[in-house]
C-alpha cells in the first residue's frame, strides 16, 4: 500500500514541475508577445510592421502549441493517477488466505 502511495505523491510531483515548467514557459512567451507587440506598432515602414506581424504569429503558434501539450500532460497524468488508484483499489479488494503447504515435525531425544 505504501509503495502505491510513493507512486501517487512522485506522479504529484512530476505532475507539478511539468505544469510550473510548461506555465512559466507560457508566460514568457506572452511577455515576449507583448513587448513584440508594441514594438510593431512602433515600426516606420509597411514591410516592417508585417514582418512583425510574421514573428508575432510564429510566436503566437508556439505559445499554442505549449498551451495544448499542457492541457494534454494534465489529462496524461489524470490518467496514471486513475490507473494507480485503480490499481490500490484492486489490491484492497484481493482476499488473503493461509494455507498450511507442508509441515515439518522433529524430535530431540
Amino acid at each position: 500500500m505504501f509503495g502505491a502511495s510513493d507512486e501517487v505523491l512522485k506522479l504529484d510531483r512530476w505532475s507539478e514541475d511539468l505544469k510550473k515548467g510548461l506555465e512559466l514557459e507560457i508566460k514568457d512567451l506572452d511577455r515576449q508577445l507583448r513587448q513584440m507587440r508594441s514594438e510593431a506598432k512602433l515600426a516606420d515602414s509597411l514591410a516592417d510592421k508585417l514582418e512583425a506581424q510574421k514573428q508575432i504569429k510564429a510566436l503566437e503558434q508556439i505559445r499554442n502549441r505549449n498551451r495544448k501539450e499542457l492541457y494534454e500532460q494534465q489529462d496524461r497524468i489524470d490518467g496514471q493517477r486513475d490507473e494507480l488508484i485503480a490499481g490500490v483499489e484492486q489490491q484492497l479488494k484481493q482476499r488473503h488466505s493461509c494455507e498450511r503447504v507442508f509441515q515439518v515435525r522433529w524430535r530431540l531425544t
